[in-house]
């Protein structure tokens, strides 16, 4: 099983197939490197986000920055 990590989506699980392994790497070609607004880290984003994944979710969960 591959697994992979990226700052857009959090955790991917490449089990279902090459469209996803496609998708996943459009993804990480298309994303570039800036700082979180949330944590402040820098992380590789696609260029619309401001947030990374984990501080997307905590967003989601009613946590303010």
């Amino acid at each position: 099983m591959r697994s992979y990590y990226d700052s857009n989506f959090g955790h991917w699980d490449m089990e279902d197939g090459q469209e996803d392994v496609d998708f996943y790497h459009d993804v990480q070609r298309r994303s570039v490197t800036k700082t979180c607004q949330g944590c402040g880290q820098r992380v590789k984003l696609l260029p619309q986000y401001a947030y990374c994944d984990s501080c997307a979710t905590k967003i989601e969960n009613g946590w303010d920055f």
